[in-house]
């Protein structure tokens, strides 16, 4: 017959509120950057809230006292760091495709001069051809 031990295990500890907010926010962050990179911006708007409320909880958190660098892992702060200036950088590359993107549809639609040769209505001149307006509308 096997004895059995009396040796107590400890329960596990558990994690931080604070490593738990980190960690969330570098995982959505990560996701974004993946769509990001592949230009989904679909994808990466539909993080909008989950980004915005991880932020939101790592706000709360350190709101009165900044947290003490020994209080987060290495790894787990450069992993955040890296994650950060990621995208920062990737949203900054696409937010100008899209502002090319934007130019480019306003430059197909801007009229060109009229002919100054022949008068427009009632045998003014006319400097500018009648464009309808148009409307654009863009979702992440």
């Amino acid at each position: 017959m096997i004895a059995k031990s009396k040796v107590k295990t400890l329960p596990s500890p558990q994690p931080s509120p604070l490593l738990e907010a980190v960690t969330t926010l570098a995982k959505v962050l990560e996701a974004e950057n993946g769509a990001l990179r592949q230009s989904d911006f679909g994808a990466s708007g539909a993080l909008a809230d989950a980004k915005r409320l991880a932020i939101v909880s790592l706000e709360s958190l350190t709101l009165h006292q900044p947290p003490s660098p020994s209080l987060m892992p290495e790894a787990l702060h450069r992993r955040l760091d890296s994650a950060i200036e990621q995208n920062r950088l990737l949203l900054r590359r696409s937010i100008d495709t899209q502002q090319r993107v934007i130019a480019t549809i306003l430059q197909a639609i801007d009229p060109e001069p009229a002919d100054q040769h022949y008068p427009g209505q009632n045998g003014a001149e006319t400097s500018h051809r009648h464009t309808a307006p148009v409307a654009l509308t863009l979702r992440a």
